[in-house]
């Protein structure tokens, strides 16, 4: 009798510990669920969500921003932005911070800027800069740091040899001098007079204009320099007046210089047809009535269809400068950014390996961070519209 009770007795205690390795087991296999849930609904998303840290929280990749927020040249830098925008709310990321930093399109500025943005914010790419020279003042502080650099309006020649990780989706101006003295020449002009401005962009457009339309056979009689900003032009513009151009190229990435040669050219009397950059492709010069009206413009693409449609359904405008080429620098982040491509190096080498159909055009990069691509659009001023020649 005392023997089937204690035997009773040891089988219920088998039974009591075997029901807790059960409870054990199972709350085992519950947390490991939960942990999963909790991966699934906030974790790490792939290519468009949240990126999990190893301490558990949501990491926040920041992207750089670079341009002119302030000052003459302010309306080129929010147009690009306006397309960086579009580009980061079009990509899906919702992972990612866009800090901007206001640099005036003034080199000082753009060191300044740079070093704050990779040494207090930590970005992992940079979309920027916006003018020539303050694109190679900060580049040598990019490529030190290994931080690729995207410019979207940055044409001056020497960017080409300006470092491994800066790269532009516009074209250099090696490309649109050789373009505009092939136009000035075809429309059967052989004495060119040159109006620029005296930095990188304006002085590497005019070398290459003037050396292009020299060789052609054409002449150019003389070329001007101004300060970006300058609104008095009289001096420059009454020495070229007695130059007697059949045709005067404007090369200008500041509005205010911009409509002050335009105008100023009105009220002098002089009759030479006129050319110019991209940068006179503007709201400013747009604007301006009589002055204005039979320039023709030499510009960048403004945009594929839809990209102008998305823009002016988000914006309710119209793209302005280098938006589209501004949609396309940070695309190319993006896409690396999909590819969880954060490693510097890693970063820098997909962005030369990059290719797709961009806002403006076909995005392709050589050995020097330049685009293969090198279509140009022609516009003519008529009574404050700007009407497309091609």
């Amino acid at each position: 009798m005392e023997k089937e009770e204690k035997e009773k007795k040891e089988e219920k205690e088998s039974d009591g510990k075997g029901n807790n390795s059960s409870v054990i087991w199972f709350v085992g296999i519950a947390a490991v669920v939960v942990i999963a849930l909790i991966y699934y609904f906030i974790g790490y998303k792939g290519i468009t969500g949240n990126v999990i840290s190893e301490q558990g929280d949501i990491k926040i990749i920041k992207v750089g921003f670079m341009g002119p927020l302030t000052g003459d040249a302010s309306s080129y830098g929010e147009s690009i932005k306006r397309g960086v925008d579009l580009a980061l709310k079009d990509s899906g990321l919702e992972n990612v911070e866009i800090i901007y930093e206001d640099t005036k399109c003034d080199g000082k500025e753009a060191v300044s800027a740079i070093n704050k943005l990779i040494n207090v914010n930590g970005v992992s790419a940079i979309v920027g800069e916006v003018c020539s020279g303050a694109t190679l003042a900060a580049a040598p502080i990019a490529e030190e740091n290994k931080i690729v650099m995207i410019s979207a309006s940055s044409t001056s020649p020497e960017i080409t040899k300006s470092g491994d990780y800066i790269f532009r989706t516009v074209p250099s101006d090696s490309l649109q001098g050789s373009f505009g003295a092939n136009l000035a020449y075809n429309k059967g002009y052989r004495k060119l007079a040159i109006l620029h401005s005296n930095e990188e962009y304006g002085v590497g457009f005019r070398d290459v204009l003037k050396d292009k339309f020299s060789e052609l056979g054409g002449q150019v009689v003389i070329s001007e320099a101004f300060e970006r900003g300058s609104t008095d032009l009289r001096t420059q513009l009454t020495k070229i007046k007695n130059s007697n151009p059949e045709v005067i190229y404007i090369i200008s990435n500041s509005p205010d210089s911009a409509v002050a040669a335009l105008k100023q050219i009105k009220e002098l009397g002089i009759k030479s047809a006129l050319f110019g950059s991209e940068g006179l492709k503007g709201p400013e010069v747009q604007e301006l009535g009589e002055p204005a009206d039979g320039l023709i413009i030499t510009s960048v693409s403004s945009g594929s269809t839809g990209f102008n449609e998305n823009h002016k359904k988000e914006y309710g405008t119209e793209p302005g400068p280098f938006a589209a080429q501004g949609y396309d620098a940070f695309s190319v982040i993006a896409l690396a950014l999909k590819k969880n491509v954060l490693d510097k190096e890693a970063m820098r080498d997909y962005a030369y390996d990059a290719q797709f159909g961009g806002a403006s055009g076909r995005i392709a990069f050589d050995s020097n961070g330049d685009i293969f691509s090198s279509n140009y659009e022609l516009y003519e001023v008529r009574n404050k519209t700007f009407v497309s020649l091609i």
